[in-house]
């Protein structure tokens, strides 16, 4: 298969490695979904801390074992955002230290996890809550001189990447069963965050925070623990391969035809090896 030449060197486990890794995890998509309760009940919740703040209202309803003090308790906004995957209940955090604190109190049992640091964003979602909390850090860690934008800027459109980038997670969650650590999500959930935070897609700023190309860590590395050096390489040469189709598939008459959801649908379809494929 000539798009996959480089894997050429990989003898016969690591290509079965390889191709395990991006085999398309998407089935027949859910022709309905049901709406979570959860929205109706953080409705409810916004309209409480009106009067009693946000940090009293998330205390006395969701972190009543672990309750939270934050540090600029009247930057943290609740609200449902209007989403294509539908209504989304959604924490916005304006100080860093505040997401972390609500991320190792609501997700972490009070531990904070060694990569907290490194976190922009978390999905709360089980049988009682679907809930996404937003940070404005720098998306991916990534400087903000890199992106060309002034720091301020960097940390507004990095809140908007991760809104969007999330609920493609939702998306794919509600309608298809499953939402990975797997580098098709991150392709599909990357590109329509930086179109929506940027207005257009760069194959260039996904490798950058992918860390492709680069030493040391960087996502792809979280996203293939556990295979073989050789199968890290040729998932880092996939990437590349489709983030360059994403990018020119954005520009193209085919995109700009189809609704967000029949975009996510056809991504989903495609996987990574048809991204790889259409060249």
């Amino acid at each position: 298969m000539g798009e996959f030449s480089f894997c050429d060197s990989l003898d016969t486990e690591e290509r079965d490695k390889f191709f395990s890794y991006i085999a398309n995890s998407f089935g027949e998509k859910k022709t309905e979904k049901s709406e979570s309760p959860f929205v109706a009940k953080w409705q409810r919740w916004i309209k409480k801390s009106e009067d009693k703040g946000v940090e009293e209202v998330l205390n006395d309803f969701l972190l009543s074992k672990r309750p939270v003090h934050f540090m600029e308790r009247d930057n943290v906004i609740m609200e449902i955002y209007r989403s294509f995957a539908g209504d989304v209940p959604m924490l916005i955090f304006g100080r860093d230290e505040d997401f972390e604190q609500f991320v190792v109190n609501a997700a972490c049992r009070g531990e904070a996890p060694s990569d907290i640091h490194q976190m922009g964003a978390s999905f709360l979602f089980n049988s009682e809550v679907m809930l996404i909390a937003l940070s404005r850090k720098p998306y991916s860690n990534v400087p903000a001189g890199e992106m060309g934008l002034a720091g301020d800027e960097w940390r507004r459109r990095s809140l908007l990447l991760r809104r969007e980038h999330e609920c493609t997670h939702l998306y794919t969650r509600l309608f298809y069963g499953t939402a990975r650590n797997n580098l098709h999500d991150e392709l599909m959930a990357d590109f329509f965050g930086l179109m929506a935070a940027m207005g257009h897609y760069e194959a260039r700023w996904f490798r950058r925070f992918m860390g492709i190309g680069m030493e040391g860590g960087g996502r792809l590395s979280l996203y293939t623990q556990g295979l073989p050096p050789k199968v890290k390489e040729a998932v880092s040469e996939a990437a590349g391969i489709a983030s360059d189709f994403l990018e020119r598939w954005s520009r193209s008459e085919k995109f700009s035809s189809m609704s967000r959801p029949e975009q996510v649908d056809y991504l989903c379809r495609l996987g990574i090896e048809g991204m790889c494929g259409e060249q």
